[in-house]
């Protein structure tokens, strides 16, 4: 997940890969402001939403504001830094301190992105398939170390060792996270089917229910995962392939892509909430509900106690 040509490159070398022609810059520009303003409006609803309802401050949406900060710094400073670079070549340089800050920033946040949905994933598989299984704030606090401290880490190893090391590193971890999360739907998806199954005795009306909540569940998932093909397939392929030569349209439009999928983030994961739509409205009109999760109906850790066995309706408010 490198986003810059590599520091140690002669200053000539580093000076033909950043030859791009005009017309790719300035495609490449207008989709990275398009998708830097998209994003950065998205990202700070889902920020602003759940801070300002105290109902929706549960863990999975926790987990969604802390995506949110990550797609943030990567539409936000990221994608604007990459912006920047791109005009500054139009005369055909590069510009080391500009390309150095978008390195650093894009690597740290990308992959805190990709973690993100990665233990998104996992929570919410676990919720369906453990429902009893309360999850903890203990819990919550470590995975969430893990998801910003690995970045963190990541990001600084890029640019201080092996180019083509770091390279595969990263390829093989996002792949990982990648089955991860096709692993985290697919069982979600099953367990939402064989419940189906189960119910198959019901009312017809109340069928046709259970078969429209399957099927919205089964397309959302598919959206993300689908998404998220689309936004890093090519650059993991130019990654694995093309270690060292971080540089081209090719190359540029594959990270944009990569970039863009933090733009998208915001807009899959909270649009298809109720309670978040409805949230959105009231914040645009400067207003908020502060009643939150109260009495018997929440945990000790103030998350929503499942009463009923329906785990579709449950999910509903996670997907």
């Amino acid at each position: 997940m490198d986003f810059a040509v590599n520091s140690s490159t002669p200053a000539s070398t580093r000076t033909v890969q950043c030859r791009l022609p005009l017309g790719h810059i300035a495609g490449l520009m207008s989709v990275n402001i398009l998708s830097t303003f998209l994003g950065t409006i998205g990202n700070a609803l889902v920020i602003c939403t759940v801070f300002t309802n105290p109902s929706l401050q549960i863990i999975s949406n926790f987990w969604l504001v802390s995506l949110a900060v990550a797609d943030l710094m990567v539409t936000a400073l990221g994608q604007p830094l990459f912006s920047v670079s791109l005009g500054l070549q139009v005369k055909s340089e590069c510009h080391e301190g500009v390309s150095q800050a978008f390195r650093l920033i894009a690597n740290m946040s990308c992959s805190a992105s990709v973690l993100h949905l990665c233990f998104i994933s996992i929570d919410r598989c676990l919720v369906i398939l453990r429902p009893h299984d309360f999850r903890t704030k203990k819990r919550f606090k470590i995975a969430l170390a893990i998801a910003w401290t690995l970045p963190v880490v990541y990001g600084i190893l890029r640019l201080t060792v092996s180019k083509k090391g770091t390279s595969y590193f990263a390829v093989i971890a996002v792949g990982i996270c990648y089955l991860i999360i096709i692993s985290c739907c697919s069982l979600i998806i099953l367990r939402v089917r064989k419940q189906g199954a189960a119910t198959f005795g019901q009312s017809r009306r109340s069928a046709s229910s259970e078969h429209k909540v399957e099927r919205r569940v089964t397309v959302t998932l598919a959206v993300v995962v689908v998404i998220f093909t689309i936004c890093w397939f090519p650059l993991l392929y130019l990654r694995s392939a093309f270690a060292e030569d971080n540089f081209g349209v090719a190359y540029n439009w594959a990270r944009t892509l990569a970039l863009s999928n933090s733009s998208m983030n915001p807009w899959i994961y909270c649009l298809g909430i109720v309670e978040f739509r409805d949230a959105y409205r009231r914040l645009m009109k400067c207003q908020w509900k502060q009643s939150g999760c109260t009495g018997s109906a929440c945990d000790e850790d103030n998350n929503p106690v499942q009463r009923s066995g329906n785990t579709k309706s449950f999910l509903l408010r996670l997907i």
